[in-house]
């Protein structure tokens, strides 16, 4: 007896597989990849790209048009054929077949595309709810505590002058669990803490004495979508630009909690703090970029930064 074998994937295939997808499979994010990883990411778009090159076009009007005349042709036929008795009832053949056949295909090809984009217009519109759930914790935290965002002592780390318990080496806290706050005081429910239950959130790091009074704040964002700055920078790759969108939605965007409980969908991270604040990208801190080079073991200061930590 044969037994069956398992195939894993070689770690830096794992690896170089994740940074395209990250990037949306743009071949110019190789030369952000560690040396050791970019053999393996050409490797592995050459490979994709053969998949994606197999011929697999999608139906155009014409074909749909020519595919309904089929199976029109076909009913006036079976209806010309159509017989009933006794015994055999109504007569099943093969081109009955092919035509049931051709418009279920027809109808999987029109709408998957709309049914993917309800899904992602769904889990939107959910993490967004989920944001207002969290937006009023804020406030009710606030309120029992004069006036303070949520700061737990233990996670303080060099950005708030503490201890730095959670600190890694690029200087990037576990910053989002400070929200944990909210959740076990009761001022929000269990999952208010992830979008939609599950994926991860970020969380503003104050750069500003006032930054740790939610009342003394511009209307600007507090929290939101997962930082994917963050990631790649910790795994080594090199950021060509901070313009990037936040993973939770596919890269399509991100959903915002602004300081004054209102909720925004953005496709840009660059965002203008208040009425009359200059903009600013909200992955990254106010003049600690150099280049491709970031640098998040240190506040600005700014009172108009904005920082959205995971």
């Amino acid at each position: 007896m044969n037994q069956s074998e398992t195939h894993d994937i070689h770690p830096d295939d794992a690896e170089a597989l994740d940074f395209l997808v990250e990037s949306g499979f743009d071949s110019a994010s190789i030369e952000r990849m560690p040396e050791r990883l970019r053999p393996r990411a050409r490797r592995l778009l050459e490979s994709l790209r053969r998949i994606d090159s197999y011929p697999a076009s999608a139906p155009s009007d014409t074909l749909i048009d020519a595919t309904l005349a089929i199976v029109a042709q076909e009913e006036h036929r079976r209806s010309q054929r159509f017989r009933l008795d006794g015994r055999s009832g109504r007569r099943w053949n093969l081109p009955n077949a092919v035509a049931v056949a051709a418009v279920f295909l027809v109808g999987i090809g029109v709408l998957y595309p709309v049914a993917n984009e309800v899904r992602s217009t769904n889990s939107q519109a959910m993490c967004a709810s989920g944001l207002r759930g969290l937006g009023g914790g804020f406030s009710a935290y606030a309120a029992d505590h004069m006036g303070s965002m949520p700061q737990m002592a233990s996670l303080a780390g060099p950005l708030l002058g503490g201890p730095g318990a959670t600190k890694v080496d690029s200087g990037i806290l576990a910053n989002a669990r400070h929200l944990e706050m909210l959740a076990s005081g009761g001022y929000c429910d269990a999952g208010c803490t992830k979008c939609n239950g599950a994926r991860a959130l970020s969380y503003r790091v104050p750069m500003h004495a006032r930054h740790t009074q939610l009342a003394s704040l511009p209307r600007s964002p507090i929290a939101g979508d997962s930082n994917p700055v963050q990631p790649l920078i910790q795994r080594g790759g090199t950021l060509l630009s901070a313009d990037m969108r936040s993973q939770n939605h596919g890269q399509r965007g991100q959903n915002l909690l602004y300081s004054d409980g209102s909720t925004a969908w953005t496709i840009s991270p660059v965002i203008r703090a208040g009425s009359g604040g200059p903009e600013d990208n909200i992955w990254v801190i106010q003049g600690r970029r150099d280049g491709s080079s970031v640098d998040f073991s240190q506040p600005s200061g700014e009172l108009w930064d904005i920082f959205l930590a995971n």
